[in-house]
């Protein structure tokens, strides 16, 4: 994989979820944003909360690692994105293709009590955060810079791998909310 058409992929996927979010999330009340098909299972509003709490981490990193760059260059250099067996561990734990599942970290696991309208919103800024990240990340190196990742300083991942892990782990827990809107729509025909 190459690092322009990378970045430029994971915008186009962002574009995606946030359509989503816009077109099958933003019309619901907060009961419904709020409504848990299972007591051990996350409501729509505790997937977007979760995915807010991990995103939050690393776009605050991600925002680091742009304002040390300083001056940007006139032309972005591509590079082939390379992958340590780290970052293919961590971007299969959280590929939405794959059925794993692992308990999320507490660190980035939701609350019950949420301002389901609010997370919403901050949902929405943060992927236009990392839309437009993604603009200026392209200038690093995403082989050689490194970030912490939320089990500690002591396990770092490539830029590459951090940003494709990003977008994966969105795409996941969209799709773990759409499953719960269908629930919830066939929840609510029945009853």
């Amino acid at each position: 994989m190459q690092k322009l058409e990378t970045a430029y992929q994971l915008q186009d996927r962002l574009r995606a979820v946030l359509i989503t979010v816009e077109t099958e999330f933003r019309p619901l009340s907060p009961d419904q944003l709020s409504w848990r098909p299972a007591p051990d299972r996350w409501s729509i509003g505790q997937c977007l909360q979760h995915l807010n709490l991990a995103e939050r981490f690393y776009i605050r990193n991600l925002q680091k690692k742009i304002d040390d760059l300083g001056l940007i260059q006139a032309m972005p250099t591509d590079q082939l994105i390379e992958s340590d067996w780290v970052g293919r561990a961590l971007r299969y734990s959280v590929d939405p293709n794959t059925n794993l599942k692992l308990p999320a970290p507490s660190l980035i696991r939701p609350r019950a009590d949420l301002d389901e309208p609010s997370v919403l919103s901050q949902f929405v800024e943060l992927q236009q955060l990392l839309h437009d990240l993604l603009d200026k990340a392209i200038y690093l190196d995403w082989n050689k810079t490194r970030m912490m990742s939320l089990f500690g300083n002591w396990i770092k991942i490539r830029l590459g791998d951090a940003l494709i892990m990003l977008v994966l782990h969105t795409e996941r827990h969209i799709r773990q909310a759409l499953r719960v809107k269908e629930e919830m729509s066939t929840f609510v025909k029945t009853a």
